[in-house]
């Protein structure tokens, strides 16, 4: 039941605007940094990352792929234990791989666990996605309706009590969740999204956009303008959306040098790849060359409206994580500035 002791009824599209939290309010720019998905790894790189200043962690949810990687939500909850201020977050789950009610409690369950700290990022993900989805009897069709209904479902769950639910997918009576997470009304929900309607969509539905970082550099901003003039048409205020951007940054001396080494790192995660060219690649959608270039051209994309770039080393990420800290250092004190 809700606060005043009745069952809460909630149609669908009920929770169209952003929930409002203390993360999604703070518009100071942030540099976050993606995970690794190495068990060795993975503890003393959060730790680092947490003394280098960083504001948050993010990991990936996958469905299948040819090289080793670890659930992206498990991932998180033992990164919830193992830091304190670093923010965690996925980038992104896809609508329809989990049941909604399900994938409620997971979400709840890190942000108890981490104290009030998950970001989460939904998704529909790609075409070639759904034929994997179906063929483990996971349902693939109608994947927007999957996501509209899905965020309804969690977030009415979220708010606690007894739900009833009645949708085009989803339909249940008296439905409870526990537990309740820390951030009320619950995490802030982030849409990755390309095409405009999807664009808009997220405006309507979510809390904050986030930009796919095989994307390239010259689409992202195009998106930003679109965002921006969603926000406007909606009259919905700027500081209750987050604009975020996941980029792939490789620091050394000479933009040559990191040029060569990043080549062959996209090669590997996207030779083949049925969305997005390995070719070019790196010119296309990276950041990279000494600290001081990557530093501008960060700043770059921060000026164009990001509140938040997650930061992806290609290769020694350990190596690359020291690199990184480098820039929160020189941009928080260009920015501040």
């Amino acid at each position: 039941m809700g606060s005043d002791g009745h069952k809460r009824k909630v149609e669908p599209g009920r929770w169209r605007v952003g929930s409002v939290t203390d993360e999604a309010v703070s518009k100071t720019p942030r540099l976050s940094i993606g995970a690794p998905s190495d068990p060795d790894l993975l503890v003393p790189f959060a730790r680092r990352a947490e003394q280098l200043g960083f504001a948050g962690i993010w990991t990936q949810d996958t469905l299948s792929t040819g090289n080793f990687s670890l659930d992206g939500l498990h991932m998180l909850s033992y990164l919830a234990a193992v830091t304190e201020r670093l923010r965690l977050g996925i980038g992104v789950l896809y609508s329809g791989r989990r049941n909604p009610a399900v994938q409620a409690r997971e979400l709840a369950t890190i942000d108890q666990l981490s104290r009030g700290r998950l970001t989460v990022g939904l998704g529909i993900g790609n075409e070639y996605h759904r034929a994997t989805l179906a063929a483990l009897g996971i349902p693939a069709d109608r994947p927007v309706r999957r996501l509209v209904e899905g965020i309804d479902v969690m977030r009415a769950l979220w708010r606690g009590g007894e739900v009833d639910y009645k949708g085009e997918l989803y339909s249940f009576t008296g439905i409870r969740s526990q537990p309740e997470p820390v951030q009320r009304p619950g995490p802030p929900i982030w849409i990755g999204a390309r095409a405009e309607p999807a664009l808009r969509r997220a405006v309507r539905i979510a809390d904050g956009w986030t930009g796919a970082a095989p994307a390239a550099t010259a689409d992202y901003l195009d998106q930003i303008a679109i965002v921006k003039q969603e926000l406007d048409a909606q009259g919905r205020d700027p500081a209750s959306f987050t604009i975020s951007r996941s980029v792939y940054v490789a620091v050394e001396d000479t933009v040559e040098e990191a040029r060569r080494h990043l080549v062959p790192a996209f090669d590997r995660s996207f030779g083949g790849n049925p969305v997005y060219d390995a070719s070019g690649m790196a010119d296309r959608v990276a950041v990279f060359g000494p600290p001081e270039r990557c530093a501008e051209q960060l700043g770059e994309l921060f000026d164009a409206g990001t509140d938040e770039l997650i930061l992806y080393p290609m290769y020694d990420r350990a190596g690359q994580l020291e690199a990184f800290g480098e820039l929160v250092a020189s941009l928080t004190g260009c920015l501040r500035t």
